[in-house]
C-alpha cells in the first residue's frame, strides 16, 4: 500500500485560484499515475451529472448514483430513485465523476459509497452488493483495484 505524506506551503506569488501540486516518488508507478490523474481531473468533477434522457436533460446528483453498466453503447444508470437508460460509454461517464466510482468489470462501475458487501462468486469473481438490492459482478481483472480503493 502506498504511503502519502502531504505538505502545505503558502505561496503569495501565485495568482488567485491557482494551485500548484508537486508529486515526489522513487518511480512513476501505477499508484503515482493514478494520483496524478485524480489530481488533474479534480476540476472536471461535479456534484450533479447531466443525463440526456428522451427529449430532456436531467440533473442527477452524483451521490445518488449507485452504479452504471453499459451493453452495446446502451448505458444504464442505477440511482436511489430510479434507473435511466441512455446512449454512452463507461469511459465518458467515469471522466465526469469523482474517485468514489470504480470500474469493477468491462461493463460496470460502482459507487463505493453505496457498496454494502462483497461475496465470493463463481471462478474467482466476486459479487458486489449495493444499496437498493443491486448486485454487480466484480471480475478478477478489476478486483485488485477495488481492494486498493477500499484500503485492503
Amino acid at each position: 500500500m502506498m504511503k502519502i505524506d502531504v505538505n502545505y506551503q503558502q505561496n503569495k506569488q501565485l495568482p488567485d485560484k491557482k494551485i500548484e501540486v508537486t508529486i515526489e516518488s522513487q518511480a512513476l508507478s501505477n499508484d503515482v499515475q493514478k494520483l496524478i490523474n485524480t489530481i488533474e481531473n479534480l476540476d472536471n468533477h461535479f456534484d450533479v451529472v447531466p443525463l440526456a434522457v428522451d427529449d430532456k436533460v436531467l440533473m442527477v446528483a452524483t451521490n445518488s448514483i449507485i452504479a452504471f453498466e453499459v451493453y452495446d453503447n446502451e448505458l444504464t444508470i442505477y440511482t436511489d430513485e430510479q434507473n435511466y437508460q441512455l446512449r454512452g460509454t463507461l469511459k465518458t461517464m467515469l471522466q465526469r465523476l469523482n474517485s468514489n466510482f470504480i470500474q469493477v468489470s468491462k461493463n460496470s462501475v460502482i459507487n463505493l459509497n453505496h457498496l454494502e458487501s462483497l461475496e465470493a462468486a463463481f471462478s474467482g469473481n466476486m459479487t458486489a452488493f449495493l444499496t437498493n438490492k443491486l448486485k454487480i459482478t466484480v471480475s478478477r481483472k478489476y478486483l485488485s483495484d477495488l481492494k486498493n480503493s477500499l484500503g485492503m
